[in-house]
């Protein structure tokens, strides 16, 4: 089974794209171009390509880490550069790249949105690893024999410096993006711990691995994160039935409590994975190279069964 993922703006088909204002956010793009990878800030989106200035044409600064090339530019000099757009290119969203990090361990939090623990008969937030490679904006996800493949579509976060205290957090520049979280719900029923699960247990397996983890392609950078939050509505359709719908500021737990609780746990707590313990992070720090998936909202293939099918079975 392959099923195909498109992740650039969480809209309906039918809905024209729009960027975030730059009063609000700055959003950011990459493309490679021979052996180098261009970072772009955006300064328009249609509906098959972008506008946007290539920041590392000006800054002769490239990475596959955004942040290394964003970090030369100051909000100031991105407002100037937005505003007054000159060097302004066309760029095919066919063609752009996936803007997660480079890193295979990430922080996921599950049930984190009231409605999504409902249709799952959970009624507590936790989060637990998930060891994935990020992938690109569209992509195929390979299901062998035997899985239950489930999607959901998250706002993802990541960071600008290493995080190592809640100070770090407040004073780090957040990029959020478009993540899908496909599952394994076989491998879940398999591993969860039915007396505790909101031990997170189960989940890495069930997670976890190749082609689970495709990015989106735009990486907005609020001024004001959680008012940014606030405005965003995040949707999955599939075969254009819109199965998936959910405000990110309904989370349960916010982006700074899972941080927060991420560190705090840094050291004690650990996770089942492939037989053993892993913990969340290898150290008191997340890394740059980590991203954080703040949960899904309701509309998954995977629900808690209803009485009359409980009852049937027992």
């Amino acid at each position: 089974l392959l099923l195909a993922c498109l992740l650039l703006a969480a809209l309906p088909a039918s809905a024209s794209p729009t960027l975030a204002p730059i009063d609000q956010a700055h959003t950011f793009a990459q493309v490679r171009q021979g052996e180098q990878i261009h970072t772009l800030l955006v300064v328009k989106l249609g509906a098959a390509e972008l506008a946007a200035i290539d920041l590392s044409t000006a800054s002769g600064l490239h990475s596959a880490d955004a942040f290394d090339v964003i970090a030369g530019f100051d909000a100031a000099a991105l407002d100037r550069l937005a505003r007054e757009p000159q060097g302004v290119r066309s760029y095919p969203l066919a063609g752009l790249l996936g803007v997660g990090p480079r890193g295979l361990a990430h922080i996921a939090a599950g049930t984190n949105y009231p409605a999504h623990g409902a249709e799952v008969g959970m009624d507590e937030a936790f989060l637990f690893p998930k060891l994935s490679e990020a992938g690109g904006p569209r992509s195929q996800v390979a299901a062998a024999p035997g899985t239950l493949l489930d999607y959901e579509v998250e706002v993802c976060a990541r960071f600008d410096r290493e995080l190592r205290s809640a100070a770090d957090f407040d004073a780090a520049r957040k990029g959020f993006f478009l993540c899908g979280d496909f599952s394994d719900r076989a491998t879940l029923v398999r591993n969860i711990n039915l007396k505790n699960p909101a031990s997170g247990d189960g989940f890495a397996d069930a997670k976890s691995g190749p082609d689970r983890f495709p990015s989106g392609a735009l990486l907005v950078v609020p001024r004001d994160w959680k008012t940014f939050l606030q405005g965003v509505t995040i949707a999955t359709h599939v075969d254009g039935e819109q199965r998936q719908q959910a405000k990110a500021g309904d989370m349960i737990k916010d982006l700074r409590a899972i941080v927060s609780e991420t560190l705090s746990g840094a050291g004690e707590r650990t996770w089942s994975y492939a037989g053993g313990r892993i913990p969340m992070v290898a150290r008191q720090a997340i890394g740059t190279e980590s991203a954080v998936l703040t949960g899904t909202g309701d509309g998954v293939v995977f629900k808690e069964p209803e009485p009359a099918v409980i009852e049937a079975v027992m």
